[in-house]
């Protein structure tokens, strides 16, 4: 059902494909990126490479660090927060969100094209208490993530901080949207993708830039 309303990623369960302990996971996956972080590691500096490499190209000039460094982290964010908020705003069921649960791929052009979980069962609770659950299993993953990330450029803690608020913000931005008649206006951000510093582009809506003007 998700799938229907991003028709940029796709959505499955590992349980689809056998049992839970035995099911398939992608080739991101979140347990081993937080423990990689935790040690010290810089398990996504391949992705940030690849992903300056191909604006680099887009573009006809390097980008500077902190554009793919930005990108990276809000997409690898957007993998719970995605499935987290559209499971609730959607469906009636609640997807396992631990860590060694989610796991993902990219696409061609480098952000995450399919999300896999292990397991959904029928939601217990409803309304806003679902909501607040399914943020708290999201912060319990987003938050020592964007803690230890460390791309090489400098991210002071309150951007990395504040990319989690808004991208838990904009991915319900974008659910109740996918159900309404009159979306919402996007949410403002707190968080800068840097996508201004790249040749002929703009900040995007909501940018904190805009706002300081």
């Amino acid at each position: 059902m998700i799938d229907t309303h991003l028709p940029w990623v796709r959505v499955s369960a590992s349980s689809e494909c056998g049992t839970v302990e035995n099911a398939p996971r992608l080739a991101w996956r979140w347990d081993d990126l937080l423990a990689a972080q935790a040690s010290g590691e810089d398990p996504t500096a391949p992705w940030r490479e690849a992903l300056a490499a191909s604006t680099a190209r887009q573009y006809g000039r390097p980008a500077p660090p902190a554009v793919p460094a930005a990108f990276v982290l809000q997409w690898a964010l957007e993998v719970p927060a995605t499935v987290a908020v559209y499971a609730v705003v959607l469906g009636p069921w609640d997807p396992d969100l631990s860590a060694a649960s989610l796991s993902f791929d990219l696409t061609p052009q480098l952000f995450p094209g399919h999300l896999r979980l292990r397991s959904a069962r029928p939601a217990n609770a409803t309304g806003e208490a679902r909501r607040t659950a399914a943020r708290a299993a999201y912060e319990a993953l987003a938050r020592p993530f964007a803690a230890t990330y460390e791309p090489g450029v400098r991210l002071g803690p309150h951007q990395r901080q504040a990319m989690v608020d808004d991208v838990w913000a904009m991915a319900l931005h974008r659910a109740q949207a996918a159900v309404a008649e009159r979306p919402a206006p996007p949410p403002q951000r707190d968080s800068c993708c840097f996508i201004y510093a790249l040749p002929g582009t703009h900040e995007c809506a909501g940018c904190p830039r805009l706002r300081r003007r």
